[in-house]
């Protein structure tokens, strides 16, 4: 059972990408650079951690073309006006500044944020907003000041609307290279290294990349003890919508491959888009598959705990049943799908808390932690052994 504002949380992690071999500062720093440097770490302890932020959404007014949001998209103007603007003025500075608190002081030190993805809300309405969308968004990660560097996963948001996939090459790539230390980085398919650690990021919507493919030759080919596969959508389904990767009928056979590379491989998924905390194992038949979501849309009342919980008892149809406004239409496609995967799923925790998380790799008891904070409090919500969901017995 989810348990409350408990003192340690574990967190499952996805990367993909060219390999890199870079870390980051030493998180006492009171730098304001964070690009990220050649690694400290060592094979003799590799003990480090990571936050990892979900969804952030981050938005000004100033950044749309509102006539030709209202003329385009009507129904995503009040999602911009109503929720993601007044969130960030509201909540970014304040949140960013209980992460660089954590970066600061947290132990083993952290070494990265992990962004999985919708960094920004897109829709900008234009090319050129499209890229001073782009720089608005890189702006504010930089300000942060964090001393380490940010990695990035790309986002359906961070690429939607007129140019924004042109606005992502020219301002998130460079921004990518920089942070992880590796000038030969393309796009948002690539790897990165410290020490034991690998995080590949994959991106879901380049068409010129084999994902399954990427992910097969970079993990097994990795020597890393600690190895996880960060992409904006989940692997398994969490939630009532169903928005997972490789969900369509035809898709069948590349969600089997895609999911025998990550249980072979042991990668620990690391997601987000669904604007949800959860931590879900599913079995397949050639391991297990752990995935961890994290949701960082902080909202006006800034809540510390959450309006509902689910557990492994919910999982299946019910979820459909317990939100019955969403798309009646494909409800029975849907309880389908989530009745085909509770037949594997053997842990399953799901809630609408937004915050952060905090990874923590012990490498000399070789295990994997997360602690999940709500946004603006002290203590976590919610603690999960990694390492110990991977190796339980059914």
């Amino acid at each position: 059972m989810m348990r409350k504002r408990v003192p340690v949380l574990l967190l499952l992690l996805c990367t993909s990408g060219i390999l890199s071999c870079v870390s980051a500062r030493e998180s006492g720093s009171d730098s304001d650079d964070t690009v990220a440097k050649k690694p400290t770490s060592t094979k003799t302890d590799s003990s480090m951690s990571f936050v990892l932020l979900g969804d952030l959404h981050y938005d000004k007014l100033e950044n749309h073309d509102m006539e030709w949001l209202s003329r385009e998209k009507p129904g995503d103007v009040r999602q911009v006006t109503v929720t993601y603007v007044p969130n960030t003025e509201l909540n970014w500075d304040g949140l960013m500044y209980n992460v660089r608190q954590v970066v600061r002081t947290e132990k083993p030190r952290v070494r990265g944020i992990v962004q999985i993805g919708d960094l920004s809300e897109g829709l900008a309405g234009s090319e050129e907003l499209a890229v001073q969308m782009a720089h608005s968004a890189i702006n504010a990660a930089k300000d942060t000041k964090m001393g380490v560097p940010w990695l990035l996963a790309k986002g359906n948001h961070d690429i939607t609307g007129p140019g924004a996939k042109e606005a992502f090459v020219e301002v998130y790539t460079p921004f990518i290279r920089e942070q992880s230390g590796d000038p030969t980085i393309q796009n948002a398919t690539y790897a990165y290294r410290d020490g034991d650690v690998l995080f590949v990021f994959l991106d879901r919507w380049d068409s010129k990349v084999d994902i399954t493919d990427f992910a097969q030759r970079t993990l097994s080919e990795s020597d890393a003890k600690y190895k996880f596969v960060v992409m904006h959508e989940p692997v398994i389904p969490v939630t009532e919508r169903c928005w997972h990767v490789f969900r369509n009928e035809d898709e069948k056979a590349e969600r089997e491959a895609f999911m025998k590379v990550l249980a072979e491989n042991g990668a620990i998924v690391l997601a987000a888009h669904l604007h949800r905390y959860a931590v879900v194992r599913r079995e397949t038949g050639y391991g297990p598959i752990v995935q961890v979501m994290v949701g960082s849309v902080i909202g006006k009342e800034r809540r510390g705990l959450p309006t509902y919980e689910r557990t492994l008892r919910d999982y299946g149809p019910p979820l459909v049943d317990l939100v019955p406004s969403y798309k009646p239409d494909n409800a029975q496609e849907r309880k389908a799908i989530l009745s085909a995967e509770a037949l594997h799923v053997t842990y399953y925790t799901m809630c609408d808390l937004a915050g952060y998380a905090v990874l923590k790799i012990d490498d000399k008891k070789n295990e994997v932690t997360l602690d999940y904070y709500a946004g603006f409090e002290q203590m976590p919500y919610d603690r999960v052994n990694l390492t110990k969901l991977c190796n339980q017995s059914n």
